[in-house]
């Protein structure tokens, strides 16, 4: 019994440690299963995944006759099933013998796909020849030549562009080289490619059949361009663009630039003693400045102020600084008129006598009414013509705002208090750091309002609400301003100054519409 006893505490013990020591073992290290498919011609090689995982980078190497050559196929993020990787240190004249592709996510390296490499086929194998006629020999089917053709080629950011595959003799496969380093979809014959960076594009096409592959190359094929609309605010140096400026301060300055009012302009929303020191000024409807004296134009570097309709100058004193057109009819008095001005309407002169420079004139095509015994010099200047020279209002519609991945990852964000070189994209916006300056921000309101309530203090930048307004309570703005629904200057002694939007951006893919 106690041999027994003995012999079974053996067996026992035996056991226990045989379990310890297989359990004790690691799990066993999952390894990647997949495939891949090598396509080269006389100039390229390409390296396809044709099926199983998809490898993530870090985790796998790819070894080109024992050489690691990873970077050289461009080391992808992720290798996932349909994607191809181009090898560029391919060189036709010394074709490599072998690529492996090596697991390195375990402990060690573990080849998972090891592939040969054969020279590129450039014909198909001839046809043995028979010597019976009663069934002809099958003509081989040539190498394909590629073509290929796009559209449209030109286009603002994003342009979508419809790739159809042209070439002949019958490829089976093509690989596409967009230009952008985006490949999505490159393996497909009749790809649509989106391109999201403003630039010009070089397009390959390499289409391969049986009997060998062919490559076609159009040189600066696709040229994506800003919009038609940031490239008018950036030429013209605009930069206020709205329906209406409603100005409590004390001047806007803009020597060489441009503002552009799609509404009408009254004095009713203007300081009396505000100066518009603007070269040139569009604004869309009737002007009616008849109290105070709200100038218009650049004393130092005058140039046009258009108006599409009427021109009411009735009632307080003011200076028009360069070279007026007025669609409609004209009412005057007291101003002093430095350029000419072309009236194609009606010209009504009140009894307070205007001044104008020498060597300028008032030319009308309507009605001269004109108070008795007026003054005959003034009235040497008023001269009536047939016709006077026309002018179209800008019709730029205002730019939509980008989509929110694209802020996102421009490191805009959704919100909080204004500090210097911040980047803000919300539906609306609103600030209230009150006596603080804040330099260099970008505010797109991509729906609402902009309002900032600075007191005091100063801001740069660009404001951008295309289906809204801007509201500016501070001591001066410097930038540009756009806003669907206009610019109200709310605070009195406020500057607001003139920079051109490419100066806040060092790159035309940063523009923010």
């Amino acid at each position: 019994m106690v041999g027994a006893i003995i012999l079974i505490v053996i067996i026992a013990g035996g056991i226990a440690l045989l379990n310890v020591i297989i359990f004790s073992q690691p799990q066993p290290q999952k390894i990647p299963v997949m495939s891949a498919e090598i396509i080269n011609t006389t100039t390229e090689l390409y390296l396809k995944h044709d099926g199983g995982d998809t490898l993530q980078r870090g985790e796998f190497k790819i070894l080109v006759d024992g050489q690691d050559k990873t970077a050289a196929f461009g080391d992808p993020a992720t290798w996932s099933i349909g994607q191809t990787l181009e090898y560029s240190g391919y060189d036709p004249k010394n074709i490599p013998d072998t690529i492996q592709i090596v697991y390195t996510g375990g402990s060690y390296g573990q080849t998972i796909e090891q592939l040969w490499v054969k020279p590129p086929t450039l014909t198909s194998s001839p046809t043995t020849s028979t010597t019976t006629t009663a069934s002809p020999t099958a003509t081989p089917v040539p190498a394909p030549v590629a073509n290929f053709t796009g559209a449209p080629l030109t286009g603002t950011s994003p342009l979508t562009v419809q790739f159809t595959d042209l070439s002949t003799n019958s490829p089976t496969s093509w690989i596409w080289n967009f230009g952008d380093g985006n490949f999505t979809g490159n393996t497909t014959q009749n790809p649509t490619h989106i391109y999201t960076s403003i630039g010009t594009y070089t397009v390959t096409l390499n289409a391969t059949n049986a009997a060998g592959s062919n490559t076609l190359t159009r040189t600066n094929y696709v040229n994506v361009t800003i919009s038609n609309f940031t490239q008018y605010i950036i030429q013209n140096n605009v930069f206020v663009y709205g329906t209406q400026l409603n100005f409590a301060g004390n001047n806007v300055y803009g020597d060489g630039a441009t503002i552009i009012i799609t509404g009408p302009l009254y004095s009713i929303t203007q300081n009396d003693g505000a100066h518009i020191a603007v070269s040139t000024i569009y604004i869309d409807g009737d002007v009616t400045l008849n109290t105070g004296s709200v100038s218009m134009g650049s004393s130092s570097s005058p140039g046009n102020i258009f108006i599409n309709g009427n021109l009411n100058l009735n009632g307080g004193k003011r200076d028009i600084w360069g070279n007026v057109y007025v669609a409609q009819d004209l009412y005057l008095e007291n101003d002093n008129i430095h350029g000419n001005m072309y009236v194609n309407g009606d010209l009504t002169l009140n009894y307070g006598v205007p001044a104008i420079d020498n060597g300028d004139f008032i030319y009308y095509t309507g009605t001269l009414t004109v108070p008795p015994y007026y003054d005959t010099t003034f009235l040497s200047k008023c001269i009536k013509v047939a016709t006077v020279p026309g002018f179209s209002m800008p019709n730029q519609t205002i730019a939509p705002v980008k989509s929110a991945d694209w802020y996102a990852a421009k490191g805009y964000v959704s919100g909080g208090s204004l500090t210097s070189n911040m980047k803000i994209f919300s539906s609306s916006y609103s600030s209230n750091s009150w006596g603080s300056s804040v330099s260099n921000v970008v505010i797109v309101a991509s729906n609402g309002d902009i309002t900032l309530n600075q007191g005091y203090g100063a801001i740069t930048g660009v404001l951008y609400a295309p289906n809204g307004k801007v509201t500016f309570n501070g001591g001066s703005f410097t930038g540009v301003v756009i806003a669907g629904n206009g610019f109200y200057v709310t605070s009195g002694g406020t500057t607001v100054t003139f920079t051109n939007l490419a100066n806040y951006f060092s790159s035309q893919n940063d523009y923010p519409f």
